[in-house]
């Protein structure tokens, strides 16, 4: 079935092709066949290799070729590990023997990176897409590896092609690898379709058919013709900036919607379309406009549409004239009713430390948030504006860590933070603004004074940082405590006992007579974080209590091991 469904796609570039205008109309037309033989060819489906599955289907499609087709076949990946220059062109484009194809497809041994733009580009111009018609099969089971972008290679071969098409089979693709070959299908007005299962193979394969069966006379092309977009009038057209363009009829239909006639990702797009009247919606950014232009087809135009929208890029810094903000940071975006603050629609956020987002013109609400610290900023945006704003948080940082006295390794385990409010309340506790159990985290604050809760176990120590712009601020705060690992032993055997409550107390009665709990544990082997000092240990095991008496001195990590006559 998957061989059925290259076949038909093969078929329909090559009809299309046919039906450019050629005055050759018996000329039965020319193409590439790109093949990926990168490494992941040797993955499975179905208990055999993407390598064997391609090479059958090949093998069985030439039996039945046409010999005055003239193809060509290119592969990559398939002589180095980690080149991507390994692009070949195994059979130059012109009427070969159907088993010349099968036994260059047989050689082919997968191993490589995936070159896949390089290679489609290799294509192109060997089929001299700049002066002819030229058709691009390319069949892959994953995307780009090497740092080219098939968006962008798709766009610049579209716009200097006379009527250049790839048509992409994606072959066993994870999601992540959809967007590369859709955008060279796409790009370049031909088709994209994933060979998934039998089902969606079937369904494909029938479209294909009759797409080919009932394939119209191709549509004529004016060289330059295309779509650009400008913030606002009389201003150069966006460079560089992904825009979705989708093209539809100029009315709707009898079901209430637009029919979609094309759909582009790119700058600035070439058109491919019959004379007659369009709508056409450009979307960037948060930017969505309509326009209905008139296609000539005899003559090339630039569309330009108008996008009523402005530029703004955001920086942070700690302070006006300090560091830039690059991690650990959020973006906010409202847009505002023109001169307040009121009625407040949210409509953004990215982490990212640097953005440039294009919007309507319009009233925005910029806020940075870092740790627990915001600023923010309004901006009334105009259609055309480029705009830079730099928002200061008037912050800086500490970075705490914790260790048992001073000099002594920081604390690495069971070690809390906490942020408080400045004052206690009724019951004399303070509210908990943030927490963090990271060893040594990092705050970002306001400029002043902050309070501050470290605990480890039942220790802990309350301790102040006076935060200053700009300022990062290393803060290693002491709990004067030591640990004391307890061991419960059968007095007979040796062997440790496992059913044990344990609990720490102050070593003297309360005025009510009471021993005052400090801490307690049931795992047989605790591990007690204490400040420095005597303190009483009961150890309870199977009815029976065990008491003793143990110091603590700051610092220190012993061990203390009990031992029980175990109940008969």
């Amino acid at each position: 079935m998957w061989l059925k469904l290259f076949l038909a796609i093969l078929m329909l570039g090559l009809v299309n092709d046919r039906a450019l205008g050629d005055d050759r109309p018996e000329d039965p037309g020319r193409a590439i066949l790109v093949l990926d033989a990168s490494g992941s060819m040797w993955g499975k489906v179905k208990g055999r290799t993407k390598v064997e599955i391609a090479r059958e289907s090949i093998a069985v499609l030439m039996k039945g070729w046409d010999p005055n087709i003239e193809l060509g076949l290119m592969a990559y990946g398939h002589r180095k590990t980690g080149d991507c220059e390994d692009i070949e062109l195994l059979l130059p484009v012109a009427r070969h023997r159907a088993e010349d194809v099968v036994n260059s497809v047989n050689r082919l041994n997968a191993r490589g990176k995936t070159p896949l733009s390089a290679a489609i580009k290799k294509a192109a111009e060997t089929l001299g897409y700049s002066k002819e018609r030229a058709t691009v099969i390319l069949i892959s089971d994953g995307m780009e590896t090497c740092n080219m972008d098939p968006c962008v290679v798709a766009e610049e071969l579209e716009r200097a092609g006379v009527a250049f098409t790839v048509h992409v089979i994606g072959f066993d693709l994870k999601k992540e690898d959809l967007a590369d070959l859709q955008c060279l299908a796409q790009g370049t007005g031909g088709m994209f379709i994933e060979a998934v299962d039998t089902a969606t193979l079937t369904e494909a394969l029938t479209i294909v058919e009759e797409s080919v069966v009932a394939a119209p006379p191709a549509l004529k092309v004016p060289p330059a013709s295309r779509l650009v977009a400008v913030l606002t009038n009389n201003m150069e057209p966006l460079d560089n900036q992904e825009i979705n363009w989708h093209v539809t009829s100029p009315e709707k239909g009898p079901d209430g919607t637009y029919k979609v006639v094309k759909k582009y990702r790119h700058t600035s797009p070439r058109l491919r379309l019959e004379s007659g009247k369009y709508r056409v919606q450009a979307k960037t950014g948060l930017v969505v406009v309509e326009s209905v232009i008139h296609v000539d087809a005899e003559n090339s135009a630039e569309h330009v549409v108008d996008l009523n929208a402005g530029q703004l890029a955001l920086e942070g810094y700690y302070k006006e004239g300090g560091k830039r903000l690059k991690k650990r940071i959020r973006w906010n975006l409202y847009a505002i009713k023109a001169g307040t603050d009121e009625n407040r629609r949210f409509l953004d956020y990215t982490n990212s430390p640097d953005p440039t987002y294009i919007l309507p013109a319009g009233t925005y609400r910029v806020v940075l948030e870092s740790g627990l610290v915001q600023a923010a900023m309004t901006v009334d945006l105009k259609p055309g504006d480029i705009l830079k704003k730099k928002v200061y948080l008037n912050a800086g940082q500490v970075k705490l860590s914790g260790v048992l006295k001073e000099g002594s390794l920081p604390i690495q385990k069971s070690i809390h933070w906490y942020l408080t409010g400045d004052t206690p309340d009724s019951k004399g506790e303070y509210k908990i603004l943030s927490h963090n159990s990271n060893p040594a985290p990092t705050f970002t604050l306001g400029e002043g004074k902050h309070r501050f809760l470290v605990t480890v176990g039942s220790t802990q120590n309350s301790f102040y940082v006076n935060i200053q712009p700009d300022r990062l601020i290393e803060k290693i705060v002491s709990l004067d405590a030591g640990q004391v690992k307890m061991i419960a032993l059968d007095k007979a055997s040796g062997q440790f006992l496992k059913k044990v409550r344990w609990t720490v107390t102050r070593p003297e009665q309360n005025a009510k007579g009471v021993y005052e709990k400090v801490t307690y544990s049931s795992y047989y082997s605790p591990t007690f974080t204490l400040r420095t000092g005597r303190f009483r240990v009961v150890m309870e095991h199977g009815g029976k209590k065990s008491i003793a008496m143990i110091n603590v001195s700051a610092g220190e990590n012993k061990e203390i091991r009990v031992q029980v006559k175990r109940a008969p």
